[in-house]
């Protein structure tokens, strides 16, 4: 439908999974993250690329985690942040791992599981399972606010909120987790959350609670904090080749010399038209841009609704014939214009590179303030993906 399209390095995202497997050992698993369409590299396809090196996947709802399921991915699939309570009944329906940190929340699930029952004859073993074993218990892991002050219970309140949860009749409390706000730039902040997420496990254990799963770790801790890895880790930015930032990279790659991370995702379109203009013409609206001289022009299909940020405005660079075109002029809703007076032979139809390869996604991001997620993420999720080896 539209003339840009987005280019997926499968192998990239296989060496990158596997660079992260190497960090944190046999020991601990990986739950690549794969909400927000995989970070605009598609949710359902990288889902099944990894499915059957990880055991378990991660989400941001319960209508991404369903999507999973309707497209047969059958990893542990757990909800990050919220589930949609329309969608409860399908999602325990379905053994989605899901979130808790407020207690009328924990109580729904307990009743909506209550009347789900699994088929009492487990045909895997072809014996019999009792009354007891055969009603349906949702897992459900319980999200401690260490720090980040997002979703999540306060540490001062976590045992006395799990002790309720755990009483709840046909839930199992199968995971603990937090989330760091700044491990991949304030390593004292990072220690100060990780020393409360670990009050709150000894305090647990002081009640005699043992909860099977326990992760905090991120792209970013994984590769700077060992002691956050537990026996889960979430794996998100680092799957797709992209460092957190310069600071995790450098502690990283210090630690781990053999370390490297490879850009999965390119983001291209074709030239629909070339002209040449005069001295003094005017570019685009607001008349942001005036040629100081005769130019030759390239109009590209693509704008911020794609996803191309209107930041880019007289800022952007894009690749045309291994040449790197500035962008003139404000970035349309759908289309953009590039100086192409330096590139030879240039013509209607020529492929033009917006991100990846010489344009990457830390370049753009410091372009329009932001950061190497927000670039790829915010790529229009309708764009077509194509998958190459």
């Amino acid at each position: 439908m539209y003339s840009s399209w987005v280019e997926i390095s499968k192998s990239a995202i296989s060496y990158n999974l596997a660079q992260y497997q190497r960090i944190v050992g046999s020991k601990v698993a990986v739950m690549p993250i794969v909400k927000s369409n995989a970070y605009g590299h598609g949710m359902i396809q990288i889902a099944k690329l990894v499915s059957a090196k990880v055991k378990w996947l991660g989400v941001v709802n319960l209508g991404e985690a369903l999507a999973l399921r309707q497209n047969k991915i059958k990893n542990r699939i757990f909800v990050l942040s919220y589930c949609q309570s329309e969608l409860l009944e399908e999602g325990i329906r379905q053994n989605i791992d899901l979130p808790v940190y407020d207690l009328a929340m924990a109580k729904l699930i307990s009743k909506k599981t209550r009347n789900q029952k699994i088929n009492p004859f487990d045909y895997r073993s072809g014996l019999m399972v009792s009354e007891v074993e055969s009603i349906k218990k949702t897992k459900v892991h319980i999200k401690i606010d260490t720090g980040a002050s997002r979703v999540g219970v306060l540490p001062k309140d976590a045992v006395n909120f799990i002790r309720q949860v755990c009483q709840l009749p046909n839930l199992k409390v199968e995971g603990i987790y937090s989330h760091f706000a700044a491990s991949e730039e304030n390593p004292k902040y990072t220690k100060w959350q990780l020393n409360n997420f670990n009050q709150v496990l000894a305090n647990l254990k002081k009640e005699g609670i043992n909860i099977p799963y326990k992760h905090f770790a991120c792209s970013a801790a994984a590769l700077v904090e060992p002691k956050s890895y537990f026996n889960l880790i979430r794996l998100g930015l680092g799957l797709y080749g992209l460092w957190p930032s310069n600071l995790a990279k450098k502690i990283a790659i210090k630690k781990y010399p053999w370390l490297k991370l490879k850009p999965a995702l390119s983001w291209k379109t074709k030239i629909i038209q070339v002209k040449e203009i005069s001295k003094d013409t005017k570019i685009g609206y607001g008349c942001t841009f005036i040629a100081k001289k005769k130019m030759k022009i390239a109009v590209l299909p693509v704008g911020y609704w794609e996803g191309y940020d209107r930041h880019l405005s007289n800022q952007g660079e894009v690749i045309i014939k291994n040449k790197k075109c500035p962008v003139i002029g404000r970035v349309c809703m759908n289309l953009t214009m590039v100086d192409v007076s330096l590139v030879k032979d240039v013509k209607i139809g020529d492929e033009v590179v917006l991100l990846g390869g010489g344009v990457p996604a830390e370049e753009l991001a410091e372009k329009i303030r932001t950061i190497n997620y927000e670039v790829v993420t915010r790529i229009n999720p309708i764009l077509e993906r194509r998958y190459l080896k």
